[in-house]
Order: C-alpha cells, then structure tokens, then sequence
C-alpha cells in the first residue's frame, strides 16, 4: 500500500483532476492529503474538496504557496472552477501545506511519497524548512521537464528556483518528462466513455472538453494521471539508471547518467495499456 500526498496546481488543464481520480481510484493508494500550489491556492484546493466529495471521499485538503519562489509572475487561465458547483461551501485545512508536507514526511519517515505534478514550489519550501525533510520522504514522484531540451516544460519554468532546490537536494526522484508523457493520448473514444462513468464522469468530461475545445482537438494528454501511474503500475514504465538533472534560469532541464545523482527517469513501455489501466481507475473511483 502507497502512502501518498498529492501536490497539485488542480483546475487548470484538466490532468491533475484525472490524476487525482486515478489515485482515488486505486485499491493498493492510501491517499493521506492534496496540497495545492501556485496561484489561486485556496480555490484550487476546493476544487480537489469537490471531486473527493463527488466519490464520497474525505481526504484532508491544504492550501500551499500561491507565489512563485523566482519570483515569476503567476499566469492562470481564469476559468479555474468554472465548471463547479458550490466550492465556496468547502473549507480546506487551516495548516499550511507546507507545514503539512514537513510534518507528515517527518513523522513517517521513508513511509509516505509524494506526487507532485505542479510547480515545485511547496516541495522546495518543505526543503528549506527542514533538513529531516530530504531523508524522511520516501520518494517523490514529479510530472516536469523535457529532457531532451527541445522546449522549456511548464512546471519547471513556473518556478525554475523551486525546480533547482528540488532536483539538487539528493531527494529520491522519479520523473516523468514532457516527451515522455506525450505518448500517451486519451481520444475521443476513451473520453466519450468517461463521460458515462457515474458520479464523477460528468464533470470529468466537461473539463476535458473546456480544455481541448478550445484547442480545436478531439483528443488530450494524460501528463499528470501517467506520472501517478507510474508509482501505481511500474509494470507499464522503462525506468532509466540513476541520474542528475540539471536546469538553467530559463527552466531547460537535462538529465545525464550519474551514480551520485538521485534522480530516474520514466518511460512508458506500452503507451496504449497505461491509457487503458488509467481509464479502469477513474471507473473504479467512481464506485465508491
């Protein structure tokens, strides 16, 4: 059993939802808490309060850091939100999410993982806040990057400090970078079929569609569900030797070889099968 928090900028595209139903989903994740980052935080965080209560799920929600360590300035849709219903009626804990992060890793040391599949903001203020944190965390598992330098990645470059603090902190990291998420597509078909899943399937389809509508496509990446897999499912995933990962001001990442380093790299194996393992996981959290 995974004993997981998950760490997530919810309500923009709408893969962390889909990441958040795929952990709900799964009989072998102990979902302790979500914490939220970057921007609006605390309407972040009504939005995951809504989906677990959809599923009727409780699970500890934590408002994290809305601004950016370097200082970067926050970018958001505005249409955050737009497809719920009564958030203001959600009340996230009162703890910060980075004293929860800092709190549960050191109680539980080498027992809890971590998510993360936004900016790393919270996970780098956790750093800085306590030098048991790097030790105590058993794994962290992040969506971000592109290791072939082709572009910047949007989580590293939301807050490229944040990024350096974590990948140079000799934390256990796995990662699954931008060109490797890409493999995975979620087509109309599949999405068709979310929309008749009960309960949460629904409003899972309306954000799907608010996001790739106005993209014109018929399709969406499952970038974050496919980095929670990973932990989930490792049987679908090619997992590189241990790595570094360097980042420049600009967020371009690059991983080299390295047996001092601390950091893997995910790759999926059968692109096909982890969508379809995703999709049985959103149907099952929908059977609560």
């Amino acid at each position: 059993m995974h004993k997981v928090i998950l760490d997530t900028d919810i309500g923009t595209d709408v893969d962390d939802a889909l990441a958040l139903a795929v952990l709900l989903g799964s009989t072998n994740v102990d979902l302790l808490g979500i914490t939220t980052v970057y921007g609006d935080t605390h309407l972040r965080s009504t939005i995951a309060m809504h989906i677990c209560e959809l599923v009727k799920r409780k699970v500890d929600t934590y408002v994290g850091e809305s601004q950016t360590i370097s200082g970067r300035a926050i970018q958001m849709t505005g249409s955050e939100g737009k497809n719920y219903k009564n958030l203001a009626t959600f009340t996230p804990e009162s703890k910060s999410a980075v004293e929860y992060l800092v709190e549960t890793i050191n109680l539980n040391p080498q027992l809890v993982e971590i998510i993360a599949i936004g900016p790393l903001t919270n996970i780098a203020r956790a750093i800085e806040s306590s030098p048991d944190f790097v030790n105590n965390v058993k794994r962290i598992w992040i969506m971000g990057g592109d290791f072939t330098q082709s572009k910047v990645e949007h989580n590293f470059k939301c807050d490229t400090t944040a990024a350096k603090i974590v990948l140079e902190s000799q934390t256990p990291l796995s990662i699954l970078d931008l060109p490797n998420s890409q493999k995975t597509i979620i087509r109309m078909p599949e999405i068709d079929c979310i929309k008749d899943v009960p309960n949460l399937g629904p409003l899972l389809y309306l954000e799907i569609m608010s996001w790739i509508q106005p993209r014109k496509q018929n399709w969406t990446i499952p970038h974050d569900p496919i980095a929670a897999l990973a932990m989930i499912a490792p049987e679908y995933f090619d997992t590189s030797p241990i790595g570094q990962v360097s980042i420049d001001v600009d967020g371009k990442s690059l991983w080299k070889e390295s047996i001092s380093g601390n950091v893997t790299v995910l790759t999926p194996n059968d692109a096909e099968k982890a969508v379809e393992r995703i999709l049985e996981l959103i149907t099952n959290c929908s059977r609560a």
